[in-house]
């Protein structure tokens, strides 16, 4: 199974490269889908976690920008490059800013790694800043950012069942 799955994946990463504008289609209904969900989680989060955090409503704010993104991304799925380039951009900015805060609140709770979501959150920044610079380069930074990970786990998959396979028949 692991071989027929990292295969399946291995092929599906080529294709991305080689139809870089039919993948990046299928990339925006799938960001669609991914940021709606998100969007839904972080309203759900942020109601039951308001008598929590102070900060509540920063994450519902999120969480309803978020769903009214992924609506809009998967009811129009014809939009321009552009368009999706800066809903893409904004959306990170706002994860950014996410995840910044949520670093001071892990500091405020004593909490040892919460430097991690820092990190993170400067890094995400910085990208979906590089993104609205340049729209051009951030679409085929999206395809080769999905396709060349995809590729890696498909091969480490093909490699993986082999191995299994080996240790099964001794």
């Amino acid at each position: 199974m692991p071989v027929l799955l990292g295969t399946v994946i291995f092929i599906a990463s080529i294709i991305i490269v080689t139809r870089p504008t039919e993948a990046f289609l299928g990339l925006a209904l799938i960001m669609g889908w991914f940021i709606l969900f998100s969007g839904i989680m972080n309203i759900i989060f942020s109601v039951q976690n308001r008598k929590v955090f102070d900060d509540w409503i920063w994450y519902l704010l999120l969480g309803i920008i978020e769903t009214l993104l992924g609506t809009a991304l998967l009811l129009r799925p014809q939009m321009s490059v552009n368009a999706l380039i800066l809903f893409a951009g904004f959306w990170m900015i706002f994860l950014a800013v996410s995840r910044i805060s949520s670093a001071f609140l892990l500091k405020k709770m004593k909490t040892s790694m919460w430097w991690l979501p820092l990190v993170s959150g400067i890094l995400i920044f910085i990208f979906s800043f590089l993104m609205l610079l340049n729209p051009l380069i951030a679409v085929f930074s999206l395809i080769y950012l999905t396709a060349i990970p995809l590729m890696i786990y498909g091969a480490m998959a093909i490699y993986f069942g082999f191995k299994i396979r080996q240790y099964n028949k001794s």
